[in-house]
């Protein structure tokens, strides 16, 4: 399960995790950009917006994967908040602040202090503002699992649950009820925790078979929910990370990765190990290191590469025409691959490797 890396112990599982989540995010926004291309039921459509229910779990992986390294530890509040936040504000104020000049120009916006202030607040990095806000609340949340250990945990899941299924029944009797104030993205910080910590009572074997049933169980489950909604409503429906589906759906993912390892550390000569230890014992795991320390760099500055080939393949070569079934894919890779050398190229420089995001 773990990784000697420069002196210093890793949990590898997790490396995988946060690597394959930044691979999801960026496959989201990617598909999710080039979806509106097209009518809603072509092939073209479905192609694109299915991606995106997979992809869904690249934002959930992350707060678990931070909820299980940072909760139930002891450290000073000031401390804490310091380092923290410095990890996070310093590498995303200057992305932050040269993301809106490219958007003005790619999108034909008015290069004007107004309009850069509304691109500025807009969307694009609405992860990194949640991501502060539960910061704030994370120390608050630690004494409490401190405190209370994991039967208090269960019962902040149990709660949090409840609330993520009602989340499905919203629009009777229950429209009126607002699921954000009953714990929201601070959930998956606790989800991530237990998972990481809890000993289940089935075998490792079995929770991998668990783990693969959930997973793609709840994917189903919301591929078919986009598909309706999509289909009755004549638009795209995206998905929304307080319900129930995209729990379920990175749940099962980090129960699978993490009772792979478990199960391949006490079963040496088995497959599952043969496979594991591909991934853990090769150059593939300095492939999957490196997007994991990258990861936070690279949603950063992704949007640069993402929104340039939107351009280009609107404006340029088009190539939002061709089958997206070869482009949307290469389209992913080009993003992704661009967006990792720009922050290999910063980590480099000594003055620039503080606002590369590579941690």
């Amino acid at each position: 399960m773990y990784k000697i890396v420069n002196g210093k112990k890793r949990i590898f599982y997790l490396d995988q995790l946060r690597a394959l989540a930044i691979m999801l995010v960026v496959m989201a926004h990617v598909f999710r950009s080039f979806a509106t291309s097209w009518h809603v039921g072509t092939w073209q459509w479905f192609s694109s917006v299915l991606w995106v229910d997979i992809s869904v779990m690249g934002v959930p992986l992350f707060l678990m994967i931070s909820g299980s390294l940072l909760l139930n530890r002891d450290y000073d509040l000031k401390f804490f908040l310091k380092h923290r936040f410095s990890r996070i504000l310093i590498p995303f104020i200057p992305w932050s602040l040269l993301l809106p000049f490219l958007l003005m120009f790619v999108n034909g916006y008015e290069c004007s202090l107004a309009s850069f202030i509304h691109i500025y607040l807009d969307k694009q990095y609405w992860f990194i503002w949640m991501l502060i806000g539960v910061y704030l609340f994370l120390p608050v949340v630690n004494s409490f699992v401190k405190e209370y250990k994991l039967k208090g945990v269960e019962y902040f899941l149990v709660v949090w649950l409840i609330v993520m299924v009602l989340g499905i029944l919203k629009k009777y009797p229950f429209h009126e009820l607002e699921l954000s104030y009953f714990a929201g993205y601070l959930g998956y910080f606790v989800l991530g925790y237990y998972l990481a910590n809890k000993d289940f009572k089935l075998s490792d074997r079995n929770m991998i078979i668990l783990g693969f049933i959930i997973f793609a169980v709840f994917t189903f489950l919301n591929m078919r929910h986009t598909v309706n909604c999509g289909l009755g409503l004549k638009k795209i429906m995206w998905y929304t990370y307080l319900t129930i589906c995209p729990v379920m759906q990175a749940t099962g993912l980090f129960i699978l990765f993490k009772y792979w390892a478990e199960y391949s550390s006490k079963h040496p000569e088995s497959l599952k190990n043969k496979v594991y230890s591909f991934f853990k014992d090769s150059f593939a795991f300095k492939i999957i290191f490196a997007i994991s320390t990258y990861s936070y760099g690279i949603f950063l500055v992704h949007y640069f590469p993402l929104n340039t080939l939107k351009y280009i393949g609107k404006h340029i070569v088009l190539f939002y025409k061709w089958n997206p079934l070869i482009w949307l894919p290469l389209n992913w890779l080009a993003v992704f691959v661009i967006a990792f050398l720009i922050v290999f190229i910063c980590n480099h420089i000594p003055f620039i490797r503080q606002f590369s995001g590579a941690h």
